[in-house]
């Protein structure tokens, strides 16, 4: 139909030259093959011929996606650029992507930024699905659970969150933003279980490291043109530059260490989770295990550059969430702090084996990770071969999106998911609900989460000693707006942390 168009144009008028009529009809092919939808792949909005949706998708994407639902359903593509994007919507989709179909959905879109910020995608979170990549995660995992775990991490939690309270306890009650002594505390914890270092909380390296951290996340998580359009990549643009600087300089931070922990390595002294690493990286050398080359200095570091990058940001944006709510619902806080009190008291620290006795709180802290939903979309994956979804077929290095968001907020599954409700996840009994439906904080699958035991561990402990130890209010000035929809007011695609104030008080007992 539209060559018949060109066609028509070009013979109703006279005179025109035959190059005209070859330079319209390969427009007209071009902007016809740029927006053809194809076949087999699932329903979605029209895009334009070079941008696709992008432009329709600037702000709150996952939001939109969610209405789209309405109208073509839980699975949609869209034209991202240069690129086929498909988004799952509703937790029966994801299940059969991601559990039933685990091999298919692993892989990871080939996106500019990733290759530049991982090193050729030497980490874990977006290399591609390889014996490689499985060799690393399984490596590096069982790392983290022998050293970030248990009596270990309490200790350095409980250490950090002390130095935590008296900066608090500075303020004497005034207005503060507790963004500040968030992430310095949790990237204190990340240091000592990394590098075994015990910083100040106004340590210059850690405060250098938090802002270097949430630059490179916000270069991320927004994307570059690069990503949607790979013929820029060959371009020199001040976002590449930038995200190229902010990658040499922060893994020059970690390549020191390395070089630190090298020297210094004894196998039988195993002190932090580079030491573990180095300990796995001998022991995989000593045996002659095959792909030994997946555990080279590079993957090293760029692992422990995933757990302070992804690890730091995703529980402090959680934990600033969590405050700005118990702000918000001073009747659900006192329920916390009491069911606390009752079983910990207030003479000791919580540890993780009362997280069994504790429901209410467990709840809460669950319901945070809902309503929060910090990172909506989640880490993109790809299809690693031609795949059926439903009733669609998917073709091979199809961008898969999963929007969170859309599972934690589904009206059919959730009662008033728009409100804040720790019963969602508690059954009839008050006991807390086991694995409970459309609910996907941590993902699933081969790409899941590597460090969700940890940050489940770091959120109970830090919550409930906040909890134990601190009424939290907000300020007088800000009683007539909610802290809540201003923190929404400016979501991109990754949620960033918006400044606010409460007041925290010494709880008397």
């Amino acid at each position: 139909m539209l060559f018949n168009f060109v066609e028509t144009i070009c013979t109703s008028t006279s005179g025109i030259y035959p190059i005209t009529v070859l330079l319209l009809t390969i427009l007209a092919s071009l902007i016809y093959w740029s927006i053809r939808r194809p076949i087999g792949m699932p329903p979605g909005p029209t895009g334009l011929s070079i941008a696709g949706n992008m432009l329709d998708l600037i702000d709150k994407p996952h939001v939109k996606f969610k209405e789209m639902t309405k109208k073509y359903g839980n699975i949609i593509a869209v034209k991202m650029g240069q690129r086929w994007t498909v988004v799952l919507n509703q937790i029966d989709v994801v299940k059969e992507a991601l559990l039933r179909k685990p091999d298919e959905f692993a892989g990871r879109p080939d996106l500019f930024s990733f290759g530049v910020f991982s090193e050729n995608r030497k980490n874990i979170v977006f290399a591609d699905y390889s014996a490689r990549w499985k060799l690393h995660r399984k490596l590096s995992h069982s790392a983290i659970r022998n050293f970030a775990t248990g009596k270990k991490l309490e200790s350095i939690v409980h250490e950090v969150t002390e130095r935590i309270g008296k900066r608090i306890d500075e303020q004497h009650g005034e207005p503060i933003d507790p963004k500040e002594v968030v992430c310095l505390g949790i990237y204190n914890i990340l240091g000592t279980l990394c590098f075994a270092h015990k910083y100040e909380l106004d340590d210059p390296r850690i405060t250098w490291f938090v802002r270097m951290s949430r630059e490179t996340f916000e270069c991320l998580g927004l994307g570059m043109l690069a990503d949607f359009f790979p013929v820029l990549r060959f371009l020199p643009t001040p976002g590449v530059r930038r995200l190229k600087q902010l990658r040499g300089e922060m893994f020059n931070f970690v390549y020191d260490e390395l070089k630190l922990h090298r020297q210094s390595f004894d196998p039988g002294n195993i002190g932090d989770i580079f030491d573990s690493l180095l300990l796995a990286q001998k022991e995989t050398i000593d045996e002659g295990i095959d792909l030994v080359e997946s555990l080279t200095d590079t993957h090293l570091v760029q692992t422990i550059s995933d757990l302070f990058g992804a690890g730091t940001d995703t529980t402090i944006m959680t934990l600033h969430w969590t405050l700005a709510i118990m702000a918000e619902y001073p009747d659900i806080q006192k329920k916390v702090a009491m069911e606390i009190n009752e079983v910990v008291g207030h003479e000791r620290l919580s540890f993780l084996e009362d997280r069994g006795r504790l429901p209410y709180t467990e709840a809460t802290i669950m319901e945070v990770l809902r309503f929060s939903t910090t990172v909506p979309l989640g880490v993109p994956h790809s299809t690693t071969c031609d795949v059926m979804l439903g009733d669609f077929q998917i073709p091979k290095d199809t961008v898969v999106a999963i929007n969170h968001y859309a599972l934690h907020f589904d009206e059919e599954i959730w009662d008033e998911p728009k409100l804040f409700k720790p019963e969602h996840f508690l059954d009839d009994s008050g006991s807390v609900r086991q694995h409970p439906n459309s609910f996907l904080p941590f993902s699933a699958g081969r790409r899941s989460c590597l460090g969700e035991s940890l940050a489940k561990a770091e959120l109970f402990l830090i919550f409930t000693w906040f909890l134990q130890n601190y009424e939290i209010s907000k300020v007088p000035r800000d009683k007539g707006e909610s802290l809540l929809e201003r923190m929404e007011s400016g979501i991109p695609i990754a949620r960033e942390l918006d400044s606010y104030e409460v007041i925290m008080k010494r709880r008397t007992y």
